[in-house]
């Protein structure tokens, strides 16, 4: 009776130390995630700003990594560090403007790494 109290004990301890290894690297991908994005973001409202026209009819822009990739190429400085995995052509940032000003107003990060 008392060796199954001690194995119960021991089993409940293991089974609590995995669920919180578990909870840690889902809680750290998350965070990894969220870095990701806003260099996405980041990255891609300035190469919207440089390098995108307005005057087009679209009310959503798209900017992908390869395109930031080669802006990079081409002797710009994007911090992409972390992004090295991801699809470079499904790896984008929809970028929604406003009319009035012709800046961005919304953003939308769709990563594929």
């Amino acid at each position: 009776m008392k060796n199954k109290k001690v194995l119960f004990i021991i089993i409940s301890i293991v089974i609590l130390i995995a669920i919180a290894i578990v909870g840690y690297f889902l809680i750290t991908s998350n965070q990894n995630n969220k870095n990701l994005e806003k260099k996405m973001i980041t990255a891609s409202t300035s190469y919207f700003e440089d390098y995108m026209s307005t005057n087009s009819s679209s009310s959503v822009y798209v900017v992908t990594l390869d395109m930031l990739n080669k802006a990079n190429e081409e002797g710009d400085e994007y911090d992409l560090k972390g992004l090295e995995k991801c699809s470079k052509q499904t790896t984008l940032t929809r970028i929604t403007i406003d009319f009035n000003t012709g800046k961005a107003a919304k953003t939308e990060v769709e990563l594929n790494c």
